[in-house]
């Protein structure tokens, strides 16, 4: 299919098969959304609902996309090596053994106080909301539509139990009391016991509640339930009968309780609100609201000092029983915290966060690298740097090929990282700003650039001393190309756009002849002083631009769902759809030219005869990949969301084609001749000499 600018109907078409793709996709996961998991209330504003999230998608591939990925021999999984879900309940048995549960049916357990982690099996594919084990034997969880879990070998694997909650009915307390006593709570009035170790339930008439969140025993008799209307529940018994604590204000969801002890019990929930009662829940106290959407988890270590996480606003703490609350460090959880003794806690979030203090209940680390990773660059096989963006956009670096990682102190973190060799690397920011290094990586300086220049997504270098960035529109500046002569040390703006619009890709295949793309293709003969505006191909959103000569080259278009590759061999005149891929966005090399990668929404292929065919291999990796760097033609790394790093191992690459290959002998003298069909990547012939008694005394 020949495009040229006089075809007006079929541009037209196609501009409405884009918009049509755009619709589609409206309907699908925002991922700018955090999804709210508590059915059955308002949807607050800036959440999307669970059935949101999943709108349209095959669940079971979900959940074999976000858990990690089985060797394929080509691809190997080096971090997270978890699911890379949203963990909502945690519980240790002690400092060092301990689960995670959240999306998709995901837990897993770690017996070394998290430094590792093992992914355990589970039948299931609904959220799994609450964990808990007493002995570290039995170990079971509760979700959505009152899925109960057990697992009696320590929480390797699981088995899903019959319990008497259905359909609607999300299970979000557990709490095993002993090895055979158990009790489990949730939506729609429903609270259950067990007494045989989860094997059968019953349910247990509490009070008229529509929900009851949270449930907390100190013994075997003395347990609280918190649940909505502003209500908590109280037991002396054993569960035999309950006693119903109107608190204040009577419209709030108390999601959360804690029974510090038989006569102080904190409580938190819906809005901010907390409550503390000193006299066994008969009067409680209302304390200030806290300054967040709500409260999802409290926790005390004595009757004064306790600490509260919830998401959008980390972990707070007070010193008064809840009089005022103290930011201790923002972000690092949501959903549930637990304090150990001896100052070692534990607290899980979304996006895989999971979080450790072993020091002091005030100073939280992660254990898991879970950053949406931007870019990869790796300077030689065992040492590279992945970088995240973003207000907490971290740079992080490997020296063992890929199997630890460790942020660098005082580095920025942004949207591209390259090196021009082992010592100088630049960073592209988010925040109008270029970083460089000179001593590979240690230390980062600011470089020159011209003012406000908006968010730098990508940068090209033709040699050490010549570079290119690019930036997307902002509301304080236009989109601009900059250009740099001497290593990225002083940039200048070549041009920029006046609309509403943004560069997304830039190549140069010389110093002078260069390529940008954003709504439309941008083209230079003179090192980018002067740009030409293309429009020979549908304007509506080009992502990613190369070009192999003046003549030949690729453009990928923004579309999830349309062909989206097209490929030019007159230097951009005409363009030829190819209709083999779809969801094309960027394009990535290995030395070899012929050997390409490309990194789509959901979709990714690999060309070996420079773009001539491509294979699809999507199936053979996780979704949400941001990023591929090679620094050979047989080994690579992909970085992607959720800390998701990939290896890539091409064992089947063969950089050198043997012809043919003779040897012979003449007056003591050894002649090799050979022939090759192809020479990718080869750096030479090593020839070797062994003396045996079986070479004619040679």
């Amino acid at each position: 299919m020949i495009y040229k600018m006089r075809n007006y109907m079929k541009y037209f078409i196609l501009v409405i098969l884009f918009l049509l793709s755009f619709s589609d996709l409206d309907f699908a996961q925002d991922t700018t959304k955090q999804v709210q998991y508590r059915r059955g209330i308002e949807l607050q504003p800036g959440y999307q609902s669970y059935d949101e999230k999943y709108f349209e998608k095959n669940i079971l591939e979900e959940k074999r996309s976000k858990f990690p990925l089985q060797s394929t021999g080509v691809w190997t999984e080096l971090n997270p090596k978890v699911p890379r879900v949203d963990y909502i309940g945690i519980n240790f048995v002690n400092k060092d053994t301990g689960w995670a549960c959240g999306d998709l049916g995901a837990i897993i357990k770690t017996t070394d106080g998290g430094n590792s982690w093992t992914t355990c099996n589970t039948p299931t594919t609904n959220i799994l909301l609450k964990i808990s084990s007493c002995d570290g034997q039995v170990v079971m969880a509760t979700g959505y539509d009152g899925t109960v879990l057990k697992s009696t070998d320590g929480g390797v694997n699981f088995f899903q139990i019959l319990s008497p909650a259905g359909i609607g009915n999300d299970l979000w307390g557990i709490q095993l009391i002993n090895d055979t006593l158990g009790w489990a709570c949730g939506t729609n009035n429903l609270v259950m016991r067990t007494t045989d170790a989860g094997t059968t339930w019953q349910n247990v008439l509490v009070g008229t509640n529509n929900a009851y969140w949270w449930i907390d025993f100190i013994d075997y008799n003395y347990g609280f339930i918190a649940g909505s209307l502003g209500k908590i529940f109280k037991t002396t018994d054993g569960g035999n009968s309950w006693q119903t604590l109107q608190a204040v204000p009577t419209n709030v969801s108390f999601y959360t309780i804690d029974v510090i002890d038989s006569l102080h019990i904190a409580a938190a929930g819906s809005g901010g609100v907390n409550i503390y009662s000193s006299d066994a829940g008969q009067t409680w106290t209302q304390n200030n609201v806290l300054l967040i959407n709500a409260v999802n988890c409290i926790a005390f270590v004595n009757s004064d000092t306790g600490y509260a996480i919830g998401e959008d606003f980390g972990v707070a703490k007070t010193t008064n029983r809840g009089q005022t609350w103290v930011p201790s460090l923002n972000f690092i959880g949501d959903w549930q915290l637990q304090l150990l003794q001896n100052n070692v806690g534990y607290c899980v979030g979304n996006g895989l966060k999971i979080f450790k203090t072993d020091g002091s209940y005030d100073n939280w680390r992660k254990i898991i690298l879970n950053d949406n990773l931007k870019d990869v660059f790796f300077i030689n096989e065992a040492t590279g740097f992945a970088v995240s963006a973003g207000a907490f956009g971290q740079l992080f670096k490997t020296n063992d090929y890929g199997i630890n990682w460790h942020s660098v102190i005082g580095a920025p973190g942004g949207y591209d990282v390259v090196f021009l060799d082992s010592l100088i690397g630049l960073i592209a920011d988010d925040n109008s700003k270029i970083y460089k290094t000179t001593d590979g990586g240690l230390n980062w300086f600011l470089t020159n650039v011209p003012g406000v220049i908006g968010e730098v997504r990508k940068l090209f270098f033709i040699n050490k001393s010549t570079g290119w960035a690019i930036t997307i529109w902002s509301n304080q500046s236009n989109a601009k190309i900059l250009k740099t002569t001497d290593g990225g040390e002083n940039w200048f703006v070549q041009t920029q756009q006046s609309a509403s619009d943004g560069f997304t890709s830039i190549y140069f295949i010389d110093r002078l002849n260069g390529w940008a793309t954003s709504r439309y293709i941008w083209q230079t003969t003179d090192g980018g002083n002067n740009w030409i505006q293309k429009s020979y191909l549908p304007n509506d959103h080009h992502d990613d631009v190369f070009f192999a000569n003046k003549d030949t080259g690729w453009v990928a278009m923004y579309s999830s769902i349309l062909p989206s590759l097209y490929n030019t061999t007159d230097g951009g005149e005409n363009w030829s759809e190819i209709n083999a891929v779809v969801g094309a966005r960027k394009f990535y090399f290995f030395p070899d030219p012929k050997h390409w990668i490309i990194l789509g929404f959901s979709r990714y292929y690999f060309t070996n005869d420079g773009g001539n065919n491509w294979t699809e291999f999507t199936d053979e990796v996780p979704k949400g990949l941001n990023s591929f760097q090679s620094f050979n033609n047989i080994n690579g790394y992909c970085v992607g969301t959720n800390g998701l790093i990939l290896r890539y191992d091409d064992t089947s690459y063969i950089p050198v084609e043997l012809v043919s290959f003779n040897a012979s002998i003449k007056n003591r003298k050894i002649s090799l001749h050979w022939q090759t069909a192809t020479e990718l990547n080869n750096y030479g012939f090593e020839i070797q000499r062994c003396q045996t008694t079986d070479m004619n005394g040679l």
